[in-house]
């Protein structure tokens, strides 16, 4: 089965990948034509700073209670797994999506708690 499988896997990576860089590729140049043609006309160029940036902090939290959820749902996966008659698999996947979950959604309460004040 590895052997059909492996080429199946590699020739979609490299198709998939050069295609999505080639957009990338062309997306960035023709941002930066805009802003550049903008600047030279003497426009702002701020217009394309729309969205809110996040700082690296509030990135770092986030990542961290994922991480720490993830942990958590592989602790408690390897419980449920040998407690109960839950597949191995079955058991892992679902605590850690349900902890991941839960560490997202509480970070999302915190950010929205944080941004009241």
């Amino acid at each position: 089965m590895e052997e059909i499988l492996v080429p199946i896997f590699v020739v979609a990576i490299v198709f998939g990948t050069i295609p999505g860089m080639i957009v990338a590729l062309i997306y960035f140049k023709n941002r930066r034509i805009e802003r550049t043609a903008l600047i030279a006309s003497g426009k702002d160029a701020g217009i394309f700073n729309t969205g809110e940036k996040k700082s690296t902090i509030q990135q770092a939290l986030k990542f961290g209670m994922l991480s720490i959820g993830v942990g958590l749902g592989i602790v408690v996966g390897d419980f449920v797994a040998k407690s109960t008659d839950l597949a191995d698999p079955a058991a892992y996947l679902s605590m850690i999506f349900i902890f991941a979950g839960t560490a997202l959604l509480a970070y999302y309460l915190l950010q929205r708690k944080i941004e009241r004040e």
